[in-house]
């Protein structure tokens, strides 16, 4: 019965694409990065157009959709990353409540006032949301962009929207990372709540507590496997443990280094041993001074991440292992180079955080639009 939902994806790399197509809804993507246009397309993903702004200047584009999803670039309001869009929150904020986002060229034209061109694509869901009405929406963005989406669902609720606003955990949606994100939902038509947590948080400063009433969190040794990781598994190898640098550890309690060696960070900047890393949800690292803001926590730990190989020696984290860290299906056909795979799979909402944000927010309205569209 989703099937009869029909999405709109703004931004849409390929997270929320995976959590659509596993709820059974049709899933139109506007995406601009050549490589992410390419795995959309080795995944039989539908990319209907490119630039967000090309839609917003001729609405014949657009097809009809119930649910409108956005991911809006977010390297400008990264903590991570040069912080324009940090800044730049009052003045954003001005242009909501002044209503600038009535007139998509007046939005436009108003990006490079704002320090960075890409801030201002922050505003695009709402200049969309204005034109279209679509019955359900989710946004999705860094923390930092919650002030954006609290003054955004303002408006949302005086055109008649439920709206709800918060920042959820993905770990708490059994994604094997501590990631947290600003989330806004919103329907035309039923109340609106967040998801329910079917894990538990991950405490860390108290790792051995638990949530009442949830499984626990995944950790990145249930993702990629402790006897080898999924690409040693692929290759039939077994990992083989290494001796530490601290004089008598055992070989079978290998250490596990993090190190961000790029982006601002100093080497060995993070050391977690085994049981620091492999056995809690992978870690959200971020670095900065990178023309991509070092924004995306997974990017980050796939690129700068050394861990025990099968010949005793330390290797990278390669784009599978990553993907699994951000809750992918097993073989998702990541398209380009290894440093574009590490970007698509870092600026991608985890697929299962994805799936609960939208189970929860169409659940109500499942018996409504499968009888509107069969009127």
């Amino acid at each position: 019965m989703t099937g009869q939902i029909v999405a709109l994806d703004h931004f849409a790399g390929t997270g929320w694409g995976v959590a659509l197509r596993s709820l059974g809804i049709r899933e139109h993507g506007v995406e601009l990065m050549d490589e992410a246009v390419a795995t959309r397309e080795a995944a039989g993903f539908d990319t209907v157009y490119r630039d967000v702004w090309d839609g917003l200047a001729d609405r014949r584009i657009v097809p009809e959709h119930d649910l409108f999803i956005a991911s809006p670039p977010c390297q400008t309001f990264s903590v991570a990353g040069r912080g324009t869009g940090r800044l730049a929150l009052d003045q954003v904020r001005e242009l909501i409540e002044h209503a600038v986002w009535k007139d998509a060229a007046a939005l436009r034209a108003a990006g490079s006032s704002l320090g960075d061109d890409r801030t201002s694509l922050v505003l695009t869901p709402l200049a969309h949301i204005w034109v279209h009405r679509p019955r359900l929406i989710a946004l999705e963005q860094v923390p930092t962009v919650l002030p954006v989406w609290e003054a955004m669902s303002r408006v949302l609720r005086e055109l008649g929207y439920s709206v709800w606003v918060g920042n959820l955990q993905a770990e708490q949606y059994g994604v094997p990372q501590t990631r947290k994100r600003a989330i806004l939902m919103a329907s035309l038509s039923g109340d609106v709540a967040p998801p329910t947590p079917t894990h538990s948080r991950y405490h860390s400063h108290d790792p051995q507590r638990l949530d009442t009433d949830v499984q626990k969190w995944v950790s990145m040794a249930d993702a990629l496997g402790w006897e080898g990781f999924a690409a040693e598994k692929a290759m039939g190898r077994g990992m083989v443990a290494r001796h530490g640098d601290r004089p008598g550890r055992a070989a079978e309690d290998p250490a596990f280094t993090i190190r961000a060696s790029a982006g601002g960070m100093e080497p060995g900047g993070f050391r977690f041993r085994r049981r620091g890393l492999t056995d809690r949800p992978s870690p959200t690292i971020t670095g900065g001074g990178t023309d991509t803001g070092g924004a995306e926590p997974i990017a980050k730990l796939a690129r700068y991440t050394s861990l025990p190989s099968w010949e005793g020696d330390t290797r990278r984290l390669v784009p599978e292992e990553a993907a699994a860290l951000q809750s992918y299906p097993i073989g998702f056909p990541f398209q380009g180079g290894k440093g574009k795979q590490f970007l698509q799979i870092g600026n991608a909402v985890p697929p299962l955080l994805a799936a609960a944000i939208i189970s929860r927010l169409t659940a109500p309205q499942l018996e409504e639009v499968h009888d509107e569209h069969h009127q």
